[in-house]
């Protein structure tokens, strides 16, 4: 009797019967009142059926916030690039808005110095790698009717002057050069003539060859005096930002910010009407 009631697979077969029986039950019509071990089952299976439940409804919630997630981060993505486009397209309207604005303030100059000048625009297109000679190279050449000698202006002031010259480009030596020389006279007073020399190593001009006597003072603007015949006369130089006597005491020398700033030039000017002796005499002699 004892191994019979220990045996597994009756206990089994037992469960499935009195299991079919409470299923066949429970699927019959409705009735009034149930038996006491349907209501046994019941009170047993409900928690377990909520829980079920309960489970499945949180899992929904669970399933339905990850797939939020992953949605907000596709739209986070999606923004990030959208404000890495804009700022892209805002960095490109500022520079056509900066370009616009110089090409509008060479043009003007350009119109007010019509009677004065034949100027004909260039861009830059390199810089010299040293400090030692100072140079620009832009996009016009003979071909433009460019020449060597020729002055290189912008609206801010004097840049240079036309050095060697090829078919589509030419060089601008830079009056910041070491081997460049400008006559020089102070806008104001008129009275103190000097040479404009380039320090090579440094965006500050040397005027040398002042006058003891001279009353040149600190802030005082310089232009060009013409008397080199290299360049027109009263184009602005820079400003006057240190004074000191030569070691001989007869002459003084000055430092000079120019007015143009060398590093951020970007277009220029070349004053085609006016050529110095020298080339002038050139050209003759090629002809000859």
């Amino acid at each position: 009797m004892l191994k019979i009631l220990r045996n597994k697979y009756l206990w089994i077969l037992v469960f499935t019967v009195l299991l079919s029986f409470l299923l066949m039950h429970l699927t019959s019509p409705e009735r009034e009142e149930i038996s006491i071990a349907e209501n046994l089952i019941r009170d047993i299976f409900t928690p377990l059926q909520s829980g079920v439940n309960g489970f499945r409804h949180n899992w929904g919630g669970i399933a339905t916030t990850l797939n939020n997630k992953e949605v907000l981060s596709q739209q986070i993505q999606a923004l990030q690039k959208e404000n890495q486009e804009l700022k892209i397209e805002n960095q490109v309207l500022r520079e056509s808005q900066a370009e616009l604005k110089r090409l509008r303030s060479l043009l003007d100059f350009q119109s007010d110095n019509l009677d004065s000048y034949n100027l004909l625009p260039a861009r830059v297109i390199s810089r010299s790698p040293n400090n030692w000679y100072r140079y620009l190279l832009i996009n016009k050449g003979s071909k433009q009717g460019i020449k060597k000698g020729m002055p290189v202006i912008s609206p801010e002031g004097l840049v240079g002057q036309v050095g060697s010259v090829s078919k589509e480009s030419a060089q601008v030596n830079l009056i910041t050069d070491r081997e460049v020389a400008v006559g020089a006279i102070l806008q104001e007073s008129r009275e103190t003539n000097g040479i404009i020399e380039g320090r090579g190593d440094s965006n500050l001009l040397r005027m040398i060859n002042i006058p003891y006597y001279s009353p040149i003072k600190k802030n005082d603007r310089v232009i060009s005096s013409g008397l080199s015949v290299t360049y027109p006369r009263g184009i602005d130089i820079g400003v006057v930002k240190n004074i000191s006597p030569e070691p001989s005491g007869l002459l003084l020398s000055a430092d000079i910010e120019p007015v143009v700033n060398f590093d951020k030039l970007e277009e220029v000017l070349i004053i085609t009407s006016f050529q110095p002796p020298e080339a002038v005499q050139g050209a003759e002699d090629s002809e000859n």
